[in-house]
């Protein structure tokens, strides 16, 4: 920034009324002011509006110094006395020192003071006033008396400070207090006394909630072990099927996590009949049950079944014997559409599902043709000495699990009974193929 330059005032004049200074005639040789002047015009503010803002900057600027060199002025006197009245004090400060210690020199010095003098004059009656009044072998010393006079009122004061506290009337100073504290102390043992009832119930309640809870983990964890233990002889069953049908011409579908029509899931395995040559002829439903049901649940499982997955026939398939339910017999045709049978989890013998499935079969293949010209009587035949086989070797299997001797010789009568099962069923299944040939080239 550019020095300040002098502004010389050529034939001007200026004047100061009401608090406002009129210059007329004024010129400003400054360039600074000039390019100040003319960059503003160019931003749209006028000239006289620049210059009257310098001019008032400038004047707080000049005031401004004016009042540092007063401050400095001040600063330099306020220096200058102070040294003065510093010298000053010191000076009367040392003359009172020199004659303080002149006096106490008279006062109190140690061969010619005053204060000795009078000291050594008096010596014998001081040292009588003080044996008398102080001596500690005197009764009347003036330590003993103090002494007696503050046991005495220090044992006043304490009598009656417990006069006044143990007061209950107004007298005593903390009788409010006390009985604040009283009443505090018994509602505080009464809010105790209702807490720790709550404690006491919450108690409980946290009991109750973590044996839910507990009881809750282990339902789930059961409920998870049963599902899994279900799903694992389902889908053992479900192979097992499978196997079969294909032999056969028939598919087996897995259908234990599909709802039917109506939004059940009973049925865990369909099978339709003929299915991979053409239409269906017929349907049987297989529900897999890894658990020993009630007669009654057995029955609702079978009909649920036949009704839900639109089945000719109806199969409950058991882990084993033992889980048949109690008044029915594995390997038994019941209502002329359901059977219960065993296929054991660990060895997965299929022969007694596989005689089920296909005396189910024959069942819902004459069922759908019955119209048709067929031996009555031979089919009847065979599927009675079917059931009757099956009876004999659903007796000899169990007569196996108890035997321990002959065990060869019953296990070859097994044998014999369930080629004696198949060899009836292949008879039905051939009559049933013939009537179909018979129709077919009437047509």
């Amino acid at each position: 920034m550019e020095a300040a330059q002098a502004l010389p005032l050529t034939r001007s004049s200026v004047e100061v009324r009401d608090g406002v200074v009129f210059v007329d005639g004024l010129v400003v040789d400054d360039r600074t002011l000039a390019e100040v002047v003319e960059r503003r015009l160019e931003q749209g503010v006028t000239a006289d509006e620049t210059v009257t803002r310098a001019i008032e900057i400038g004047a707080r600027v000049l005031d401004r110094e004016a009042t540092a060199a007063e401050v400095d002025f001040v600063k330099r006197e306020f220096e200058r006395t102070s040294d003065e009245v510093e010298r000053s004090f010191a000076e009367r400060a040392q003359r009172i020192t020199v004659e303080l210690e002149e006096r106490l020199e008279r006062f109190l010095g140690e061969d010619s003071g005053a204060m000795t003098k009078s000291l050594d004059a008096h010596a014998e009656e001081l040292s009588e006033l003080i044996a008398r009044h102080f001596g500690s072998d005197r009764n009347t010393a003036v330590q003993h008396q103090v002494h007696e006079l503050v046991g005495k009122k220090l044992q006043e004061s304490r009598q009656d400070l417990l006069k006044q506290f143990s007061a209950a009337d107004g007298h005593n100073p903390l009788a409010d207090f006390k009985a604040s504290v009283v009443g505090e102390m018994k509602r505080s043992s009464e809010r105790n006394d209702a807490l720790i009832e709550k404690f006491a119930a919450l108690e409980g309640e946290i009991k109750r909630l973590r044996d839910a809870q507990e009881a809750e983990v282990e339902l789930t964890a059961e409920r998870e072990r049963g599902s899994f233990k279900g799903r694992t002889f389902e889908d053992q069953a479900f192979g097992v099927i499978e196997e079969m049908s294909v032999r056969r011409g028939d598919v087996a579908h897995h259908v234990g996590d599909e709802r039917s029509a109506s939004g059940g899931k009973s049925g865990d395995i369909v099978i339709e009949l003929e299915a991979a040559s053409g239409q269906g002829k017929g349907r049987i439903a297989i529900d897999a049950k890894d658990e020993k049901l009630s007669k009654n649940r057995a029955w609702q499982v079978l009909n649920a079944s036949l009704a839900e997955r639109d089945a000719g026939f109806a199969i409950l398939l058991v882990t084993a014997d033992e889980k048949v339910p109690a008044g029915r017999e594995p390997l038994q045709e019941y209502e002329g559409n359901k059977m219960i049978v065993a296929l054991d989890k660990e060895s997965l013998d299929p022969r007694p599902l596989e005689l089920a499935y296909r005396y189910a079969r024959c069942r819902c293949l004459m069922v759908r043709e019955r119209d048709l010209q067929v031996d009555a009587a031979g089919v009847r035949d065979a599927a009675d000495e079917a059931l009757s086989a099956l009876k004999d070797a659903q007796k000899i299997r169990q007569s196996l699990t108890g035997a321990s001797k002959g065990v060869d010789g019953a296990r070859a009568a097994l044998d014999a009974m369930v080629m004696r099962v198949q060899t009836s069923l292949e008879r039905v299944e051939t009559l049933i193929a013939e009537s179909e040939t018979e129709e077919s080239s009437t047509a």
